[in-house]
């Protein structure tokens, strides 16, 4: 027998608590899941144009062996809020589903994401360099080999990732405002029991106790010796760009 339509997507942004708000929602009776907290059903470079719910459908089922019969079934892959196009998949594939963003100031997202990728080899310089060449090294890649597995795009997208205005922009142009809920990481830590109450609100689902947890803890890394700078680089350029770093 075929599950529902996951309902719950909660598209990003990456190294924002996407992963311990899963871990929280998780242990709601009415909400699943996915199995791994990321489906990746919308980025796949092979996401066809035609018969996509099916495609999808078989993707999920997959990821949802423990499914019993929750009302709210939910996929937590950060990247969908990314790009435009995922974002266009998510929504056609269930309009009626709704959509969480958590943001988190977007200096520190960079650096989190800069040695996270250094810690996966998937970076060869150091921060300040990774931030000064980003914009020459993702411009020439486009179409499906921007999403391979791998790839700049997924890997070492550190400062365009925290462009929030035009993914929010993207989301609100894809999903009604309704079905959309935008929280930041720091909500999520400073105030855990306030935060998740106005999501369960948000997901129509009856309040429920969840003690605060540090969910994903990184592995320890060698401090990168540019960190200092890399970080007043990445915040003139978030300020250049019209974003404001320091709100989060």
């Amino acid at each position: 027998m075929s599950k529902p339509l996951v309902n719950l997507h909660i598209v990003g942004v990456q190294k924002a608590g996407t992963s311990a708000l899963a871990h929280f929602l998780s242990q709601h009776p009415k909400i699943c899941v996915v199995e791994g907290k990321e489906a990746h059903v919308f980025d796949q470079p092979d996401f066809p144009t035609d018969n996509s719910n099916n495609y999808a459908s078989k993707r999920y089922e997959k990821k949802l062996s423990h499914y019993n019969h929750e009302p709210i079934i939910c996929d937590a892959t950060p990247i969908t809020v990314f790009d435009p196009i995922f974002l266009k998949r998510c929504y056609a594939y269930n309009p009626g589903a709704k959509f969480i963003l958590l943001l988190r100031n977007p200096v520190e997202r960079a650096v989190s994401h800069f040695y996270m990728s250094k810690n996966r080899a998937r970076e060869q310089n150091n921060m300040f360099m990774s931030f000064l060449k980003e914009s020459k090294r993702l411009k020439h890649l486009s179409g499906n080999d921007a999403w391979a597995s791998g790839s700049l795009w997924r890997d070492n997208s550190y400062l365009t990732r925290g462009l929030y205005k035009k993914q929010i922009e993207n989301l609100f142009s894809v999903a009604p405002k309704d079905q959309c809920l935008i929280i930041t990481q720091e909500e999520l830590l400073n105030s855990h029991e306030k935060t998740l109450t106005d999501v369960f609100k948000f997901l129509n689902v009856d309040d429920f106790a969840i003690e605060a947890e540090k969910v994903f803890i990184s592995p320890k890394t060698k401090k990168d010796p540019t960190e200092r700078a890399a970080r007043l680089f990445a915040a003139l350029y978030f300020l250049s760009k019209g974003e404001y770093p320091f709100r989060y």
